[in-house]
């Protein structure tokens, strides 16, 4: 289907035309409406329940400018709105107002039309954390779709909903699991160099909802958005995950694994020195080559049209008994040492792609339980906004 094109910036007037002409059929991730939402308590419901229905189901799209006649689609005379752009604000903020938890992802986009009218397409991303409720309009009530269209969710149904919510986060601490297991058995087709591991996962929610995966020609074209964690070159190469950036050298210093799913796994070894004042991270160059590609990995993602929300997770392994050297201070030797070989650090999410000041927010609390485990408040090397800087605020 023409509009499910990974970036939604990138859905234009001839992918609506083109599912009038094929008589394409509203259904389990897809329905038309000719005109928009009205402005009553009723049309706001009605909204509502649509967009949560596809949240709570399998994601879709609400294609509004569409005519439709029995549920396929005949027309596309686009939307009788004076003002399109203040409309489409209208509908976002409803949405975001009336629904709990709110839906993370969901993005409308205009569709100028060639005939001066307009349609709006509202994509609905299938939710790692539902059920979501109305919450608005004096409803308190939770909807599901199917085929059909949608329906008021059953006791079973809202069971099994609560049980996917918490699953989400299982299923991405199970990918880190399994990923950290290869690492530390060496069982990877180059085995990383020891002296202490970074490893960086990236978990789309898409990757452990749905079966889909992305073109493995489409990841290496933009291959240099995945440079290995403090390299300046790389090998890129297909391998049976996807693709892969290997830095050079005899010996595997770190490599990024960019799976066909669209997760992404980043690795810097041998990360540990020994100074006179003990064996030791250096904890502000080690972030630096950290926030040095945690834009740009982010960057690609979105140009390969993987949609938030994305699981972050940051892995320390191969660190026992070593301090995180952060400062001059003369009494850094009495710091704490950590004190496990593994520090799974908080997993975080974040929920729509931005510059620095929403995306260094967002995996900042690693970073403070990273600072917390070595004796510290909290990390020190982000400004008052939550951006990293490597001085601090």
């Amino acid at each position: 289907m023409p509009i499910t094109r990974p970036n939604l910036d990138d859905v234009v007037e001839a992918d609506l035309a083109e599912l009038v002409t094929a008589g394409a059929s509203e259904g389990l991730a897809v329905e038309f409406k000719e005109q928009s939402y009205g402005t009553s308590d009723a049309d706001k419901r009605e909204l509502l329940k649509d967009v949560s229905a596809f949240a709570n189901a399998h994601g879709g799209h609400l294609i509004l400018g569409i005519k439709e006649d029995r549920g396929v689609a005949v027309g596309l005379p686009g939307l009788s709105v004076a003002d399109v752009d203040t409309e489409a604000l209208r509908l976002g903020q409803i949405i975001r107002a009336g629904i709990e938890p709110a839906i993370l992802g969901c993005a409308l986009r205009i569709v100028r039309l060639s005939n001066a009218a307009n349609a709006i397409v509202i994509r609905v991303p299938r939710s790692w954390r539902p059920p979501h409720r109305i919450s608005a309009q004096g409803s308190n009530r939770f909807w599901v779709r199917n085929s059909s269209g949608c329906h008021e969710a059953s006791v079973d149904e809202l069971r099994s909903l609560f049980g996917q919510s918490a699953g989400a986060i299982d299923s991405a601490r199970r990918f880190r699991n399994e990923r950290l297991h290869l690492i530390q058995t060496s069982e990877a087709a180059r085995p990383l160099v020891a002296g202490g591991r970074l490893i960086f996962h990236v978990v789309p929610q898409s990757a452990l909802l749905s079966t889909d995966t992305l073109d493995l020609v489409e990841i290496y074209k933009v291959h240099n958005a995945f440079a290995p964690l403090g390299s300046t070159g790389m090998s890129p190469r297909f391998n049976f995950e996807g693709v892969i950036n290997e830095r050079g050298g005899e010996q595997n210093h770190g490599y990024t694994q960019i799976f066909r799913n669209g997760a992404v796994e980043a690795t810097k070894a041998n990360i540990l020195r020994r100074t006179d004042r003990g064996l030791g991270v250096p904890g502000r160059g080690l972030e630096q080559s950290f926030f040095e590609r945690y834009d740009q990995y982010l960057a690609g993602l979105k140009k390969l049209g993987v949609e938030p929300p994305l699981i972050l997770m940051l892995t320390l392994e191969g660190v026992r008994g070593a301090r995180y050297f952060v400062s001059n201070d003369a009494f850094e030797d009495e710091h704490v040492e950590i004190d496990r070989d593994v520090l799974h650090l908080p997993e975080c999410v974040l929920t729509e792609y931005g510059a620095s000041d929403t995306a260094h927010p967002a995996i900042r609390p690693a970073f403070d339980a990273l600072w917390n485990a070595v004796g510290y408040a909290g990390a020190r090397f982000f400004s008052k906004t939550g951006v990293w800087n490597g001085k601090g605020p």
